[in-house]
């Protein structure tokens, strides 16, 4: 009950999560200066890369720019931090994915809550998948684990943030199989995969399409997704390597300042879901590594109250700090 009581507190604040599709007033909102699309990883990653192709499509509906702006650290939190005190008019939004709100579940005194947000609309799901060097000479997940316990603390796994889904998932399977690796948290998935690179860690967390860019040096050896994505059928599913992982998903979406007046928030929602719906756009999504939504199956503000407690319940699992 304690823990319930304190994830609804992390969640919901001081009121509840608002729907981008509550009734719009007759007269369509217009958007009257440039927009700020803010981005809570570096610049050069692939959630980078997927939000100037959403922002260069979404320009011309709006009639207005569309900049794409990096906020990065504190695992996502600063750039949350700022749409949320942006004026509520919508025109800055954030671009993320589901890794904030775990540093936001995790922190005793978040800067910011997921309540401070108002969603606009789910973008993709995305397929987080872990990758060990190559020069390590194993060619799966078994044989990684087993190195890694034939040597405890001697191997590093890097993830794009404390607190992020890598992070949460590598501690439940540190939890599970009793392996020792050092996590080496990174301000985003670009720096983690360079030094994967560098020979600086051993293994890295990241989205599928940025681990697979450098197959000579690095290999994907299972993906967190409830099933083979279409893009990368090789790899097979943490499920089918014999780690259940439940109802765990990650997702990229995007959100406002609450207090947006919801006919805006319906406008630019409308708006971002008819550029993931053209074909040209889910073609580069699935590039980046990337899922297109083939239907969205629950409101975004329904999914993110419901992931946050199946997140919630891997965190305790994994005995996950921002430390860990």
């Amino acid at each position: 009950m304690k823990r319930r009581a304190l994830l609804n507190q992390v969640l919901m604040g001081s009121g509840a999560l608002l729907l981008p599709s509550a009734i719009a007033s007759a007269q369509s909102p217009t958007f009257t200066k440039p927009l700020r699309a803010i981005v809570p990883f570096p610049a050069g990653g692939v959630m980078d890369a997927a939000a100037r192709v959403i922002a260069d499509k979404l320009s011309p509906r709006l009639g207005q720019p569309v900049i794409v702006e990096a906020k990065t650290g504190a695992s996502g939190m600063v750039a949350a931090s700022f749409v949320a005190k942006s004026d509520p008019d919508g025109h800055t939004f954030l671009i993320m994915t589901s890794s904030i709100f775990l540093a936001m579940l995790l922190s005793k005194d978040p800067p910011v809550r997921i309540s401070d947000l108002l969603p606009v609309t789910q973008l993709f799901d995305v397929g987080i998948g872990f990758a060990v060097a190559t020069s390590l000479g194993v060619n799966d997940l078994a044989g990684y684990l087993k190195l890694v316990k034939e040597n405890p603390g001697k191997f590093s796994y890097g993830s794009y943030g404390a607190g992020t889904g890598g992070h949460i998932l590598m501690e439940v399977l540190k939890k599970r199989t009793g392996a020792q690796i050092v996590h080496v948290p990174y301000r985003g998935e670009a720096p983690a995969v360079q030094d994967l690179l560098a020979g600086q860690i051993s293994s890295v967390w990241g989205s599928m399409g940025s681990l697979t860019q450098h197959p000579q040096k690095m290999k994907v050896v299972a993906v967190a997704n409830p099933h083979r994505m279409v893009q990368f059928p090789d790899v097979p599913t943490f499920q089918e390597l014999g780690f259940a992982l439940g109802t765990l998903a990650t997702w990229g979406g995007t959100f406002t300042a609450q207090k947006t007046p919801p006919a805006i928030v319906k406008k630019l929602a409308d708006e971002i879901d008819a550029v993931m719906d053209m074909p040209d756009v889910r073609q580069k999504m699935r590039e980046f590594g990337y899922e297109p939504l083939t239907e969205r199956r629950l409101p975004f503000s329904t999914l993110v109250n419901e992931q946050a407690a199946a997140w919630k319940d891997a965190i305790d699992e994994g005995k996950v700090t921002m430390d860990s």
